[in-house]
């Protein structure tokens, strides 16, 4: 039994030394611990052992949380203080002994969300295909690891640990995975479900870009909110800025509805529309915004597209699929034109995330108030809103498809955008999303209380408004 006045390096100075003392002295009088062994006795995932291991000055190395140096402290304390001979061990919760006093836990998710939103950052300037994979650990490069990135991460191992879970922040790759999840599924804190972010993915698990939700997250903290949009669109405002305001607005209008009602086309069919357009505009259009349909998501010479939304169709068990969440969501399965693919070209992945998927439903909402006699203007004033019932009109709406109420509302009372320039200020809630999240207007409408706003399901926004 090693002796008391051998106290374990510290671990700050020396961290590899600290482990491979704490190892020694949990190995002693018993069948000698594996490093594997000792990363299942304190909940860590064997390749976050292996980086806690590494030589301070290797890019591999990753520093232990402070919580884990705790808990190893405390294990190697009862090691060199065994029970008296005879006595039972006292029982011991091994989730209590560790518990933060404070609660910093409650910035995990606004931290967690900037993290992400900084790797897709770094992906997307970098050229890369996906954010959930390829990120490497070095400090500095187009795919490193900052400061506040390794901090985010030291606190989702110090949330895992503290709930007794293995540590899935030791390692960027396995993070990023997480994120795809619903936060309520792999961080079960009191923090996350008391904001409402129980079903929050950070990440879109099909186009493997932030979700809206990462975005409004992160506001605020490390100023990264809207930069991948802004990056992508800012070609297309140049274009734009070219011209009149009353001119780019009805450029900007044009642009935007042909895109959401036609995420593929037909190369004729983009060259027919684009005709109408500016040189400067239909040019960035042309370039920026489509791209050939890829072969992956073909079966044969021709393409199947989705009788409601007109983007692909893709083979899946049981048959036919559509590629817009937010119309699978809605409507079952209707197959509609085929058309030969090498003639077509679709929405690139950007074009996809911040215009296609929420203009479904803003869509679906126009064209149900136009068949009721109403004026409507989508996208007015270069997106002041989603809608509103024509020049002069005191109605402004914007749809919203936050997975979580409490977000969306604690947004829109802090930043209600362009809907304070109107007397009434609709918040619409896909039919979708209120039928798939319990009580969404209600809980909405709850954070939204004292504010102008008011929260509609977008089928109950048609009836509210009625007939022109």
């Amino acid at each position: 039994m090693p002796s008391k006045s051998a106290p374990l390096p510290d671990a700050k100075s020396d961290q590899k030394a600290f482990l491979a003392a704490a190892k020694r002295i949990l190995s002693a009088g018993k069948t000698r611990l594996t490093w594997d062994d000792l990363a299942a006795l304190l909940g860590v995932e064997p390749r976050a052992m292996k980086t806690y291991r590494m030589p301070a000055a290797s890019s591999d190395y990753r520093t232990m949380p402070k919580l884990l140096v705790e808990k190893i402290e405390a294990l190697v304390a009862e090691a060199h203080s065994p029970s008296p001979a005879g006595a039972a061990a006292p029982p011991r919760d091994p989730h209590v002994d560790w518990k933060p006093r404070s609660d910093p836990l409650k910035l995990l998710p606004a931290s967690l969300a900037a993290l992400v939103i900084r790797q897709a950052r770094q992906v997307f300037m970098g050229g890369g295909a996906t954010m959930v994979s390829g990120v490497d650990r070095l400090w500095s490069g187009v795919s490193g690891l900052g400061d506040e990135d390794r901090k985010a991460m030291a606190l989702v191992s110090r949330a895992r640990l503290t709930l007794g879970l293995s540590d899935v922040g030791a390692e960027i790759h396995q993070l990023l995975a997480q994120c795809t999840k619903p936060l309520g599924e792999w961080l079960p804190l009191t923090a996350v479900k008391e904001a409402g972010l129980n079903a929050v993915c950070l990440i879109d698990a099909e186009d493997r870009m932030p979700t809206l939700e990462a975005e409004e997250l992160s506001a605020g903290f490390g100023g990264m909110t809207g930069l991948l949009e802004e990056q992508v669109f800012a070609a297309f405002q140049d274009s734009l800025s070219k011209h009149s305001a009353k001119d780019a607005n009805d450029y900007y209008t044009a642009v935007r509805t042909f895109v959401v009602r036609n995420p593929v086309a037909t190369r004729k069919q983009l060259l027919k529309f684009l005709a109408a357009l500016p040189s400067a505009v239909w040019v960035c259009i042309e370039q920026q915004f489509y791209e050939p349909l890829p072969g992956a998501l073909v079966a044969g010479e021709t393409a199947t597209l989705c009788g409601h939304c007109n983007n692909v169709m893709t083979a899946q068990p049981g048959g036919l699929r559509c590629t817009t969440a937010a119309c699978a969501a809605e409507h079952a399965a209707t197959p509609g034109r085929m058309l030969p693919a090498a003639d077509l070209l679709r929405l690139n992945r950007s074009m996809r995330k911040y215009w296609l998927e929420p203009g479904i439903d803003e869509v679906r909402l126009a064209d149900r108030l136009a068949a009721r006699g109403h004026t409507v203007r989508m996208y007015p004033n270069r997106d002041m809103v989603d809608l509103d019932l024509g020049e002069g009109s005191p109605v402004g709406i914007d749809l919203k498809a936050y997975s979580s109420p409490e977000l969306l509302g604690e947004r829109l009372r802090r930043r209600p955008g362009g809907l304070k320039n109107y007397k009434t200020q609709l918040l619409v809630i896909p039919d979708w999303m209120a039928r798939r999240v319990p009580h969404y207007v209600e809980r909405v409408s709850a954070c939204l209380e004292g504010s102008s706003i008011r929260a509609l399901t977008l089928s109950d926004t048609v009836e509210v408004l009625g007939h022109a």
